[in-house]
């Protein structure tokens, strides 16, 4: 039997990251866009994806070689328990475009729940970062989630069209479009789950629904929300971790209402409660 290790210092771990991430955000901003090529049917990835991460991998294990990591582009090693996470730039498309909404996300998971998360938006000239029981901080000032309690004065973010099955992905989010369209203020479709989650932090957002939950995607995002005082959780309402279906943070005024919108995805593989359905993306490193 493997054994893991114990929960590390999410605030001692902290100035590694951000160190790390200034690397990575000087690599993005001093760089050209080049090298932009289709991943898959719905996905991009460009030079600076792979370099970003090569070059936040290599710093990450001159640090602590017991840690474990999880890159979206170049795969997992080490510790499945305790393990950096990283989307290098997550809005490949908006990046790849000049739209300044792409983001580098970091994340710190252990026993499945992100401890730790550091999310720049170098185009904005933006960070956040939260630990657990930290609090969240944009910049470094305290930021917290915004009070709005009716979904009809609300800003919702939805996550794009295209998941791992497309034909049902797309009719699923048609219908959630359709619906949040009807009773939400505005609707938006930013491009990065980072980006979203970080906004729902600071309160310019009031709600972001991904219905899927790509670790690298959310892990960072998700514990910066918690930590501004949203509820972050699954599409039944149960606590987000890295074995949920969808990734959901809302201001709690709004919790229900986000809930009731929600009931379009059960039965289908995003909703967690049916048995047999496996996690959307691999979501740990192998060991």
């Amino acid at each position: 039997m493997a054994e893991f290790m114990s929960m590390p210092d999410p605030d001692a771990l902290l100035p590694v990251a951000h160190d790390v991430i200034d690397k990575a955000v000087d690599y993005v901003l001093t760089n050209p866009v080049t090298g932009v090529r289709q991943k898959d049917a719905h996905e991009i990835v460009t030079d600076a994806d792979v370099a970003v991460e090569c070059l936040v991998r290599a710093a990450l294990s001159q640090v602590d070689t017991t840690v474990g990591f999880l890159g979206e582009e170049t795969g997992a090693v080490g510790d499945p328990n305790t393990y950096w996470v990283l989307d290098p730039i997550d809005g490949t498309t908006n990046f790849s475009h000049g739209l300044p909404l792409s983001s580098i996300s970091l994340g710190l998971v252990h026993d499945g729940s992100p401890i730790l998360g550091v999310i720049a938006v170098p185009f904005l000239g933006r960070r956040y970062w939260a630990t657990h029981a930290g609090g969240a901080y944009r910049d470094g000032a305290r930021i917290q989630v915004s009070k709005t309690a009716d979904l009809s004065k609300a800003l919702v973010a939805l996550t794009d069209y295209g998941g791992p099955q497309p034909g049902i992905d797309d009719l699923l989010c048609r219908e959630l479009d359709r619906e949040l369209t009807t009773r939400a203020q505005g609707l938006r479709r930013l491009g990065s789950t980072a980006v979203e989650l970080a906004f729902v932090a600071e309160g310019s957002l009031d709600a972001s629904i991904s219905i899927w939950n790509g670790t690298w995607d959310t892990a960072a995002g998700a514990v910066i929300a918690r930590e501004a005082g949203a509820v972050v959780m699954d599409a039944d309402g149960s606590p987000h971790s890295t074995q949920s279906r969808c990734a959901i943070a809302v201001t709690p005024a709004l919790r229900d209402a986000i809930l009731s919108v929600l009931e379009i995805a059960r039965g289908t593989r995003y909703w967690p409660a049916e048995a047999g359905n496996t996690p959307v993306r691999s979501s740990a490193p192998r060991s």
